[in-house]
Formats: structure tokens, C-alpha cells, sequence
């Protein structure tokens, strides 16, 4: 079955309904994670996976909790992506010297081979897809996205939030 590109002005004008600007934001961010994913399946991982490894490359061994926090993910799904990424060699675990409580996560070599790799298909899709954007236009939508992220992060912590 053919679906049609969706009407995006029957979901409302984002210029002017914050609910269609949340949803044109939503589809921006489906379209870029499909991107980067369709790049990533030759190497046989996904968005999720490129995302630890890269943070597992730059930061060397952490702990779950670090990376779950760092990545914006909760325990288990650290857990679920952990798991995959040990039966795929790319990683491993171990339990933390300083907290028995706790794993340190490494990189196995294939692992630091893949991290960069994706780093590489991540930063030609990145190219492709904001290359296009003035450097004044590229420094404006970081901060406005970084401000639209702080402030979601108040209201779901019940803090109260203040127009830019």
C-alpha cells in the first residue's frame, strides 16, 4: 500500500500553532534519525548504537548510568542497548572496580572500529542535511534548540519556565 507525502497545513501553520511547530520539530527530527539510520545499516547497527559508541569513543570506559544520563536514556533501555551491542563484540561490560554496584563499559576494538566508522556516515548525513545552513543560521537554531530542550526539561521537572 502507497501512502501520499502528508499534507503538512491540515496539522495546522507552525508560524503561527505551537502545536504544528511541535510536530513539523517532530518530523524534522523522524526524517534526520532516518537518514543517519538508512546510512548506518550497511555497518550493522542502528541510531541508538551509534550513540553509545560514539560517546563510548570520545569518553573511554564509563558506567551505564553516566551514559544513560549523558544520552538522555533510562536504565533499561541502556540495558537493552548494552545487551545488543555485547552479543554484537563491540562492547563489553564489566563490573566497576570503585563500585561493585555498578558496570564499566568499554569498547572492544571491532567496537572503536564501528564508533568511528559511524562517526564518519554520521557526519556525511550531518553534512548533507545542515550543510545548506549559514553559519549565523546554524548558531541561531542551536540556540534556539538548546532553549526548547532546557525548557521541556523544566516542565517535566514541575520547574517553572520564562519566555527567551
Amino acid at each position: 500500500m502507497q501512502t501520499e507525502p502528508p499534507d503538512r497545513a491540515a496539522l495546522g501553520d507552525p508560524r503561527t500553532d505551537d502545536t504544528a511547530l511541535g510536530l513539523l520539530l517532530a518530523s524534522a527530527h523522524r526524517a534526520a534519525r532516518g537518514a543517519l539510520g538508512g546510512e548506518l545499516r550497511p555497518l550493522g547497527i542502528e541510531t541508538r548504537h551509534h550513540a553509545v559508541l560514539a560517546a563510548l569513543d570520545r569518553l573511554g570506559p564509563s558506567s551505564q548510568r553516566r551514559l544513560g544520563a549523558l544520552l538522555g536514556l533510562d536504565k533499561s533501555a541502556v540495558v537493552r542497548i548494552m545487551d545488543e551491542l555485547e552479543r554484537a563484540g563491540l562492547a563489553s561490560r564489566e563490573r566497576a572496580a570503585h563500585d561493585r554496584r555498578a558496570y564499566a563499559i568499554e569498547l572492544t576494538d571491532e567496537g572503536r572500529r564501528r564508533a568511528r566508522a559511524s562517526a564518519e556516515t554520521a557526519a556525511a548525513v550531518g553534512a548533507r542535511l545542515f550543510g545548506v545552513l549559514a553559519p549565523g543560521d546554524r548558531a541561531r537554531l542551536v540556540e534556539l534548540l538548546t532553549g526548547i530542550a532546557d525548557r521541556a526539561g523544566d516542565i517535566s521537572t514541575g520547574g517553572e519556565t520564562t519566555p527567551p
